[in-house]
């Protein structure tokens, strides 16, 4: 048993993180917990300068980044098709037969902006659910109206999330 510095609770040796520091090997002073809620304060409070310190490790690293992901593309094929598929097999379950002509023709056009954004401005622009297709909460259509045309990186950082739940 040790007692957490930050919320001085008794806690098993387990709700502990291990540390190793200088030589020493032990438990570090604050429980699982209270780390957990100091990490996620810090990152709140130092999100801007965290995102460029990723921005400028990725672009100092850029090939071998690129690299590692070729690799890992070949070596798992069969994982990439599938996650390929289960992808095509949501939209088309998400595509209403109800939509005109019309519709379907302006969704093919906004994936044209997109490709036209990307080799316009020289970096990654994505299509984008407004609402997600599998979303927790709620899930949305793969239709017009429902489709934005944003920079590939806010598109990642959005996830799978909808702003309005």
């Amino acid at each position: 048993m040790k007692t957490c510095k930050t919320c001085l609770e008794t806690k098993p040796e387990s709700a502990f993180y291990k540390q190793s520091a200088r030589g020493f090997l032990g438990l570090r002073g604050s429980c699982k917990a209270c780390d957990n809620v100091k990490k996620a304060q810090y990152r709140k409070v130092n999100r801007d300068k965290l995102l460029c310190d990723k921005q400028q490790d990725y672009t100092k690293h850029r090939a071998r980044y690129l690299a590692d992901k070729k690799v890992y593309r070949q070596e798992n094929k069969g994982a990439i098709r599938a996650l390929n598929a289960a992808r095509k097999r949501v939209v088309k379950l998400r595509t209403p037969a109800w939509l005109s002509e019309d519709e379907l023709w302006l969704v093919k056009e906004v994936y044209k902006l997109a490709a036209h954004r990307t080799e316009l401005f020289g970096f990654q622009w994505d299509v984008d659910h407004i609402v997600p297709l599998q979303g927790t909460a709620v899930s949305g259509l793969h239709v017009p109206w429902n489709l934005q045309v944003i920079p590939a990186t806010d598109n990642i950082r959005k996830k799978n999330k909808f702003a309005g739940a």
